[in-house]
């Protein structure tokens, strides 16, 4: 049984994460697989990995047990950051969690090599994960942004805590102060939040019972995994890639930048980072030359600068050009 303890800080901190976690929705896929999960939303997903599946993807498999899920493995949008970042994850978090995965089980010599900080391992790694990322997730990573905004949005009328906490799932027990549910290995553990409140993400991958995970780190706030609604098969819908031309122009992130606002419309720097798994900071940086170049326009919606088109950047994601001079809009 785990028991999850508020405050009352806590309570007025919880809230329902607008977007999927990517690098938590990689992590949970694997696991399920590790798992065996056969559920027939995910048939058609475990078909298409059965198609395309690399022997060496199961080197994931190392870093499992039913119990211990790596919380360190990182999606970035372009499977490249992917790779790099997921090699360059520091050490302590890493040798944490393969010291528990070895208390429950022998260590291969890749997750050895692994909690060693060999440095071939951690390239290994990371390019296993990238590749994971591009079969496993990137086909499905709409519908998956789909599942995650629409819990979000049937959430977010409920303003009451005592109501998000109490209709969480079946298996989970509010009573002020406390929210409790059993766990899969049958143990006990308490944690009290002291004050940094709960982070409440769907996940697509999710077990079918609630998971934490972030709680022993006092710098960060928890976060409780609980299984989305899922409305139908998961299926494969892979999103328009920004052409090598334009790629060659714009430079990848710009590009995949420029493509996204076309795609999903109109949207803050935030959520642009949200939307391309980088940070805020380089978004707007981005997010300024594309403006500058007059292929984006900033608007400001009360305190909030938006991101649109300009018809000189619609014509180049269409693949010509408009008269000179027909680029710039006014904001």
């Amino acid at each position: 049984m785990l028991r999850i303890f508020f405050g009352a800080d806590d309570l007025a901190r919880v809230r329902v994460a607008e977007r999927p976690d990517m690098s938590m929705e990689l992590a949970l896929s694997v696991h399920a697989l590790v798992n065996g999960l056969r559920d027939p939303r995910f048939e058609a997903w475990r078909e298409g990995l059965r198609a395309s599946w690399s022997p060496r993807t199961a080197l994931l498999f190392d870093l499992y047990t039913p119990s211990a899920i790596p919380e360190f493995l990182t999606v970035r949008r372009d499977p490249g950051a992917t790779e790099s970042a997921t090699a360059a994850t520091p050490e302590a978090p890493l040798r944490e969690h393969l010291r528990a995965v070895g208390g429950e089980r022998q260590l291969s010599a890749f997750a050895r090599g692994v909690a060693a900080g060999d440095r071939r391992a951690r390239e290994v790694l990371g390019h296993v994960t990238a590749e994971y990322q591009t079969r496993a997730i990137d086909p499905y990573r709409r519908q998956i942004e789909t599942i995650v905004t629409t819990e979000h949005g049937r959430r977010r009328w409920m303003t009451e805590p005592d109501r998000i906490l109490g209709s969480l799932h079946p298996a989970v027990n509010w009573r002020r102060p406390v929210l409790s549910f059993p766990l899969a290995n049958r143990c006990r553990h308490d944690v009290r939040l002291d004050g940094r409140g709960l982070l409440l993400q769907p996940c697509v991958f999710g077990p079918r019972r609630p998971v934490i995970a972030r709680f022993e780190d006092p710098s960060q706030q928890p976060v409780l995994l609980y299984p989305a609604r899922i409305g139908g098969p998961l299926r494969a819908e892979p999103e328009p890639a920004p052409s090598r031309t334009l790629t060659a122009l714009l430079g990848q992130t710009r590009a995949a930048a420029l493509e996204s606002i076309a795609v999903h419309g109109p949207c803050s720097t935030k959520e642009l980072a949200a939307r391309l798994g980088i940070s805020t900071a380089s978004a707007s940086e981005h997010a300024t030359v594309l403006a500058d170049s007059g292929l984006t326009v900033k608007g400001r919606t009360g305190r909030t600068v938006t991101h649109r088109l300009t018809p000189l950047g619609e014509a180049l994601l269409a693949g010509h050009l408009p008269a000179l001079g027909a680029g710039r809009e006014s904001a």
